[in-house]
């Protein structure tokens, strides 16, 4: 079921279910939604710190399970990534299986993808997006123009141009679009979180991952028989990585990679770790993908 759309007045609860996270970032982002109309809720442990997380795994839990049974909070803003989410899949189950007659927008990406898959896992359209350090550049940009619709209940639609110098391989599908970080999603295979289903459109991005751990990931994908059985494929950006001496960018090692099948494949998406250009999907939703060589429109 799809959450009812965000409108201005509504709540929108602020949390760090990963990292930590500066709090000026935080501060920015309330700045942005109060200048919007709503009403930000910076949950207790979000501005926490316990090592590298916000907080305890029990305080981390804690704060999204009261945005979830908080009746006035209509949407989820993570803070952001880092890693951590996986701790509190678990436990979350129950709420969030309780929540799907009566939904709540998650926003997030990076490892927020655990969550994502949890939604998903529930039947729950979630909205793969920028979280506080894009919300505190202020709401004009295109990314942030796009996600605010996309809560106030617009259609979701994207297109791009492939910029790259590998070719996408074009085609037409409808299916339901998941997928996220992908060193995220690989640690999910073969759980019940595991979003990597037949049939579904994949879409991938990831940060820091050396050429070769990002083949690896693809060929568990091969070997469990996954990648053959997907409906398409969107390969968002991979950044700060180097080339190998086996394959001159990303991007040709994933086109490589997959040149054995013949679904749509489109690169360059603009998902992603890349700043301000990080445009918002819709995961879970049922989408058609439209590819050409050079061009792709999701919708």
């Amino acid at each position: 079921m799809t959450p009812e759309p965000v409108s201005p007045g509504d709540r929108i609860a602020i949390v760090s279910p990963a990292s930590v996270i500066d709090p000026g970032l935080v501060r920015g982002a309330v700045s942005t939604l109060d200048s919007l109309g709503y009403e930000p809720v910076v949950m207790p442990h979000a501005l926490g710190r316990n090592g590298s997380f916000s907080g305890t795994a029990d305080e981390r839990f804690r704060d999204l399970a009261d945005a979830l049974t908080d009746t006035s909070v209509r949407a989820i803003l993570c803070s952001r990534g880092g890693y951590g989410a996986v701790h509190l899949l678990e436990r979350l189950e129950p709420l969030v299986a309780r929540s799907a007659c009566n939904p709540k927008w998650l926003i997030g990406f990076s490892d927020i993808s655990a969550l994502h898959a949890l939604w998903y896992r529930h039947g729950i359209p979630s909205l793969h997006a920028s979280m506080a350090r894009q919300f505190a550049t202020g709401p004009d940009d295109r990314p942030m123009q796009t996600l605010i619709a996309m809560m106030q209940g617009s259609p979701f639609t994207l297109g791009w141009t492939n910029n790259t110098d590998i070719p996408n391989r074009p085609g037409t599908v409808t299916a339901t679009l998941t997928g996220g970080n992908l060193a995220v999603l690989d640690a999910l295979v073969s759980t019940p979180y595991d979003t990597l289903k037949p049939g579904n459109i994949l879409f991938i991005e990831d940060i820091a991952e050396p050429v070769y751990k990002i083949e690896r990931m693809l060929y568990r994908l091969i070997l469990s028989g996954v990648l053959e059985r997907i409906a398409g494929l969107v390969v968002g950006r991979f950044t700060e990585y180097r080339p190998d001496p086996n394959h001159s960018s990303m991007e040709a090692m994933i086109r490589e990679t997959v040149d054995r099948y013949s679904f749509p494949v489109a690169f360059d998406a603009p998902i992603g770790h890349i700043g301000p250009d990080n445009m918002p999907v819709m995961h879970g939703a049922t989408v058609t993908m439209t590819v050409t060589e050079n061009h792709c429109v999701l919708r």
